[in-house]
């Protein structure tokens, strides 16, 4: 009888929002389904084809109903811009702090983003390889760390951890000379409360081979669980398979290693950084040329040697695009079943006109790319690599999937239209809306209504994570 009174009340309740009429994809159970998603209270309430009451319905006839985006990547770091331009291509959770840059303390940064508002939910990760050095008195990343700045940051981890951080970060590129002990130190931590650690590996280019080895030995030695960052920005120069065949084979003996991967195969960095170190022509096989100005007074240029140096030294934290990837490493790596996709978006200090375009264009480009255009990925692996798979790595149980009990993330898209429309500086906004992108919830509100960004909405919550001893 309370079975038969609990499912007369569903069908009876006037919910806060009805998506009717809808394809439902939902990567946790496989189901593609016509479907009608009922929201109440920024859960998902259930799915049924019955009709039902609401206070607002949206009627997504022909279009995809799945999870909203969980990014696993982001340097979004709580700016309202990047927040609403990467709402406008399906993302409604964002992971910030990789590559061992990103706000810190998380629970002071993720507290005032609440106070503040946001319109995406928000988890942060403790940034080691640039700000706990920096603040250890690392001075430069060509330093190693000593023994008792490596316990110091060791205990600052833990401690960041344990106030609600979802894992740890290291960026080896940008501190190129961290040694293995404090590599391992950190491990340590964050394997002892069972916290994924993404790792943007120590090289590029013809040297990520033994970068991507590297990773894996640390997986080994200490236990931690393994992100490995933008992977084709890595070994996207045509290293691609060489460098999956070593992933493959670690993970059939049972490592525990997830890789992230993009839309892109050529990357943005700070032009300072140590990514552009001494002989870095040759590592990446290319010229000054085949370096675009992001941001900064040479926006939208190619540089020189006499440009680059210049701004090396009088704008270190410009960004720029360093055009040396295959385009064909992108769906090499995407269509592996362990690569979830990623953006390394967000920069600091976007605005229309500049920036790389993976903050506006990723998901879209990828649906109309490998999706639709290419049949690479199927509409469940779109969602799978991009919601589900995220979710589970981070533990993020209420998110990543359509079902009762989910949070109300939703992303609604015409698939027929969608279409990336974001450029390269010199060629177009690299902040561009993209098409067919047109209801993204977050908590059940809308943040993308009708194709339109409601920049008032502020619905997203931050993420303070649970920190236990690990155990089995």
């Amino acid at each position: 009888m309370g079975e038969k009174k609990e499912n007369l009340d569903f069908f009876q309740t006037t919910y806060d929002c009805v998506i009717e009429n809808g394809t439902v994809i939902d990567p946790k159970t496989e189901l593609r389904t016509i479907a009608n998603v009922a929201i109440l209270n920024g859960k998902i309430a259930g799915v049924t084809r019955a009709p039902l009451k609401a206070a607002r319905t949206i009627d997504a006839t022909g279009k995809i109903v799945c999870p909203g985006i969980v990014d696993p990547h982001s340097h979004a770091d709580g700016q309202l811009f990047s927040g609403y331009v990467m709402a406008s291509m399906g993302v409604t959770t964002i992971i910030v702090g990789s590559c061992g840059l990103g706000p810190y303390p998380v629970k002071e940064f993720l507290t005032g983003l609440d106070e503040t508002g946001y319109p995406l939910n928000t988890a942060a990760l403790t940034p080691q390889s640039w700000i706990l050095r920096e603040k250890a008195g690392i001075e430069s990343p060509y330093h190693q760390a000593t023994e008792k700045q490596i316990r110091q940051m060791a205990q600052w981890a833990e401690e960041d951890l344990l106030n609600g951080a979802i894992g740890l970060s290291l960026g080896l590129e940008y501190a190129p000379v961290t040694s293995w002990d404090e590599m391992a130190a950190m491990a340590k931590v964050a394997a002892k409360y069972d916290k994924v650690m993404p790792i943007h590996s120590r090289a590029g280019g013809w040297n990520s081979l033994e970068a991507t080895r590297e990773v894996i030995k640390l997986q080994e030695t200490t236990g931690v669980r393994v992100l490995i960052s933008h992977h084709v920005y890595q070994c996207g120069q045509g290293m691609m398979e060489e460098s999956l065949k070593i992933i493959e084979k670690a993970r059939r003996q049972g490592y525990e290693i997830a890789v992230d991967s993009g839309a892109y195969c050529d990357f943005a960095c700070p032009v300072g950084s140590e990514v552009f170190c001494e002989g870095w022509q040759d590592i990446y096989d290319c010229t000054y040329h085949d370096i675009l100005a992001g941001t900064g007074k040479y926006a939208g240029q190619r540089l020189t040697e006499e440009t680059f140096n210049e701004m090396r030294e009088q704008d270190p934290d410009a960004s720029v695009t360093a055009f040396v990837g295959k385009p064909y490493e992108v769906a090499l790596a995407l269509k592996q079943p362990y690569v979830m996709m990623s953006t390394d978006g967000g920069f600091p200090n976007l605005a229309p006109g500049i920036g790389h375009p993976q903050t506006a264009g990723t998901y879209p480009k990828i649906l109309k790319d490998l999706v639709r255009d290419q049949d690479v990925l199927t509409l469940m692996d779109f969602a799978k690599k991009s919601s589900w798979m995220p979710a589970q790595l981070f533990g993020l149980e209420t998110k990543g999937f359509i079902g009762e009990g989910a949070d109300a993330d939703i992303l609604i898209f015409d698939l027929k239209r969608v279409k990336d429309n974001a450029a390269f500086p010199g060629l177009g906004d690299p902040m561009a809306q993209p098409d067919g992108i047109d209801y993204v919830l977050v908590a059940g509100v809308p943040v993308i209504d009708g194709g339109e960004i409601k920049k008032d909405a502020k619905p997203g919550k931050s993420i303070f994570a649970k920190t236990e001893l690990w155990k089995i």
